[in-house]
């Protein structure tokens, strides 16, 4: 039986059960990835998250996974300027408001 090598957004999409999708402008997240990424490093567990680009509805996304709802919740919460994939702002932007 011969295995195939599964693509690492593949086996991410299967090991990580919760996932937060953002929007990526037209110019790009620039900075904010920079401290999205720093954020997830000093924050979560290197084996507890994973990114990657994904398709979006009309726009271009970058898929943030995680283990656990508390930890997209945190996320989220830190990032209140980056709008959900869906086209909504954040909820704790909206909050904030």
């Amino acid at each position: 039986m011969t295995q195939h090598s599964i693509r690492q957004a593949k086996r991410d999409e299967l090991a990580f059960p919760v996932r937060v999708k953002i929007r990526v402008p037209d110019t790009g997240l620039g900075t904010m990835l920079d401290r999205m990424m720093a954020w997830l490093r000093a924050n979560v567990p290197a084996a507890n998250f994973a990114c990657h680009s994904a398709p979006g509805l009309a726009c271009s996304t970058a898929a943030f996974y995680f283990r656990n709802v508390e930890t997209a919740q945190a996320f989220v919460s830190a990032f209140p300027d980056a709008d959900l994939a869906d086209g909504l702002a954040s909820p704790a932007y909206s909050r904030a408001r």
